[in-house]
């Protein structure tokens, strides 16, 4: 986009004369003609548009942007608002950067005098723009995302527990089976002011529906044999379960077991149905009569455990080859974990945590 100053051309002179003036009125009409020439372009600048001149001093101030806004009044915002020297120095700095075109509507924290490029890339940075942040970390149950997205929004946890008893309208899967555990995408969300419990739940949704999209969830699940919903729930055992580089080979143990059959006897699926995070469970919890407990039922759990992460997604979909039955995280602190074929083999690896456990508790 050419700067409005290529339209400003000032007139030639079009007139001569053979009379010349003496040499001192010739210094006082180049002096005269000089600040002449200053004036007008001071009041006068790109054929008569009118330069907006913001405030002076500087320190933090606040700026709204709205909807539709072009890049010319984002530029006059600026400089009502002190942040840019006027709003021309914006609009030319702007034909230097691309991104610019992409300035979005919203409030944003900027500093007074700043300089054209820097408010650019200041309104770029989602850290200026006023909005309200909530982290959900891979792995977090449900129940996680509700306390943390409650607090950033200011309003009450039964708010979204109200809305997930009938989820018909926030764009679940139909193989979610009314469920959106295992569903809210684990993500950094900035939503902007004045958004509802039920948009959260659906964006964090539409999140996922985007994530399963692009890795071709139901397709591949299908082709190894399984359901998405099936999918879902051991991506979220070998979520919370160990680290993300052994989440492929703890997905193969699974299927290994669940084809053998052997029940799984996981940990992580009973301390969902506790709402613990218990490291070593009590014969009493082992006995808990619940879906959930992998230890006395066979097959998967009915549900997701938490909300997986696309990488524990593929590793469920791309699981390591290998014929292991077992795996124990020995070392809690680096999240080493051992996998074997043979209960001899586990045996020695329960003993190695348990000494670790001892040395540590």
């Amino acid at each position: 986009m050419p700067s409005i100053l290529d339209d400003f051309k000032p007139e030639q002179n079009r007139y001569k004369s053979d009379l010349q003036p003496a040499p001192y009125l010739r210094i006082g009409l180049i002096t005269f003609v000089a600040l002449l020439g200053i004036v007008l372009y001071s009041f006068i600048p790109s054929g008569g548009v009118k330069i907006i001149n913001g405030p002076g001093g500087s320190g933090p101030t606040q700026v709204t942007i709205k909807p539709g806004s072009s890049l010319t009044e984002i530029g006059r915002v600026l400089a009502d608002a002190g942040v840019v020297n006027n709003y021309l120095e914006f609009v030319t700095a702007a034909d230097d950067i691309p991104q610019a075109s992409s300035i979005g509507p919203g409030k944003y924290n900027l500093v007074k005098s700043m300089g054209p490029k820097e408010a650019i890339f200041a309104l770029l940075d989602p850290e200026s723009k006023v909005s309200i942040k909530v982290v959900i970390p891979e792995g977090s149950r449900s129940k996680f995302v509700f306390a943390a997205a409650a607090q950033a929004l200011g309003v009450s946890v039964g708010d979204f527990e109200s809305l997930v008893k009938d989820p018909k309208d926030l764009g679940l899967p139909e193989y979610a089976k009314n469920n959106v555990e295992g569903f809210l995408y684990p993500a950094t969300y900035r939503f902007e002011e004045g958004i509802t419990p039920k948009e959260v739940l659906q964006q964090m949704i539409k999140r996922f529906n985007q994530a399963a999209e692009e890795q071709q969830l139901e397709a591949t699940a299908k082709a190894n044999g399984l359901t998405p919903y099936e999918v879902l729930i051991m991506a979220s055992i070998v979520e919370k379960e160990v680290a993300p580089i052994d989440q492929a080979k703890a997905a193969r143990v699974i299927l290994n077991r669940l084809a053998a059959p052997m029940r799984l006897q996981l940990d992580s699926t009973l301390n969902y149905e506790l709402d613990t995070n218990t490291i070593i469970l009590t014969s009493e919890q082992l006995q808990q009569d619940s879906p959930y407990n992998t230890y006395t039922n066979d097959g998967l759990p009915p549900g997701p455990i938490a909300n997986p992460s696309e990488a524990a997604i593929n590793a469920v979909l791309n699981p390591e080859d290998g014929n292991w039955l077992y795996w124990v995280t020995v070392n809690l602190d680096t999240k080493e974990t051992k996998f074997a074929s043979t209960n001899k083999e586990f045996l020695g690896h329960k003993q190695e945590f348990l000494n670790w456990y001892n040395k540590n508790k």
